[in-house]
Formats: structure tokens, C-alpha cells, sequence
């Protein structure tokens, strides 16, 4: 683990290539620097915000703001492992106040939907369902396997074995999948 090079107190999250040197910086000095290059202001955004899901459950998101040459990403992660994560993307000159309240909504929809139930069979085994004819989620990896993702939905992680499972009502139907950009909006 790196620290940052530039306040040497917080952990490096950026590698910056810069001609024939390096540095590493937390994402707040390299946002300063990207900044102060594009000649932007970096408005007061909060570090954290809260929300209650579908469930009435109380879901903490960790905002991280990230300055690039071609615009502004928000992303808003749920503070436990393998959670609910969010993206925006805004122009150079967006209202970041704006770009914020347009992820606080993507969060509060995102998290105010159930898409999965627990079932159980007449045997008392448990098993997943999906609630309707469709799924959101996002894609990470799993350590624990030999290749496949984990698949994150309803803020929590389904391996690809459950997810499988879960298509297995749905035995000779078409089937369409689309991959999106975490900024993307998904109707």
C-alpha cells in the first residue's frame, strides 16, 4: 500500500503517469490537481449519505469524486463488502450539486426495488427467485472461484451458480443480455 505522495497522509488510490515519472495520490489531491489543470472549481460535496432500501433497511454510501479530462464521475458505494454501487457522469462545467442529487436518485432507485425473494420448496429447502422477468445488478469478482462473477443484486453478491439457478424458471424462454456502463441509466 501506497501513501500519497502529495500529503502523505491518506492511501493512494491513483497512479498518475507524467512523462517519465510517477506518482501516487489519494483521489482528493489528484482531484485538487485535475482541478487546478482544467481550471475547474471543486464544489462542497458530502463524504457520505444515507438511504433505506426496499426493505426499510438504513444503506450508508461512501461518495468518491473523480476529475478527469473528460468530465466529473461520482460513484456512491455501499460501505459493506460486495453492496449496492452507483455511478454518474457529468461535464466538466455540470452543477456537481446536480451531478450529486442525480446519483442520490439513481441510489434511492436502485435500492427501493426487490428483484429477488427467498422461496421455499415443500421440502423446506430455500431457494432464490427472481420477482419479476428481469434483473439489475452489477458484476464483480470472485475470488473464491475459477473464473466466473459474482453477481451483486438487491445490494447483496449471488454467485454465478445462483444466478444460473434462478434462470432455471425461466427453461425455454429467450434470453437477452445487456452489459452497461456503471454511469449508464438502465430503464
Amino acid at each position: 500500500m501506497h501513501l500519497c505522495e502529495r500529503c502523505e497522509s491518506n492511501k493512494a488510490k491513483v497512479s498518475l503517469q507524467m512523462e517519465e515519472t510517477s506518482m501516487y495520490l489519494c483521489t482528493h489531491c489528484y482531484n485538487d490537481l485535475m482541478a487546478e489543470e482544467l481550471e475547474i472549481d471543486l464544489e462542497p460535496l458530502p463524504e457520505t449519505f444515507s438511504m433505506k432500501d426496499y426493505k426499510g433497511v438504513n444503506r450508508t454510501f461512501c461518495v468518491d469524486r473523480r476529475i478527469h479530462p473528460n468530465g466529473i464521475f461520482l460513484e456512491a458505494e455501499e460501505n459493506i463488502e460486495f453492496g449496492y454501487k452507483f455511478a454518474v457522469h457529468g461535464e466538466l462545467d455540470s452543477n456537481q450539486q446536480e451531478l450529486l442529487n442525480k446519483l442520490i436518485e439513481k441510489a434511492r432507485k436502485g435500492t427501493g426495488e426487490q428483484q429477488v425473494e427467498t422461496r421455499v420448496f415443500p421440502s423446506g429447502q430455500a431457494y432464490h427467485a427472481m420477482i419479476s422477468d428481469q434483473l439489475t445488478g452489477l458484476i464483480e469478482y470472485d475470488e473464491t472461484s475459477d473464473g466466473t462473477p459474482l453477481v451483486i443484486l438487491d445490494g447483496q453478491p449471488f454467485t454465478w451458480e445462483e444466478v444460473g439457478k434462478m434462470l432455471m424458471t425461466y427453461e425455454g424462454f429467450q434470453i437477452k443480455l445487456n452489459l452497461y456502463d456503471p454511469t449508464d441509466d438502465i430503464e
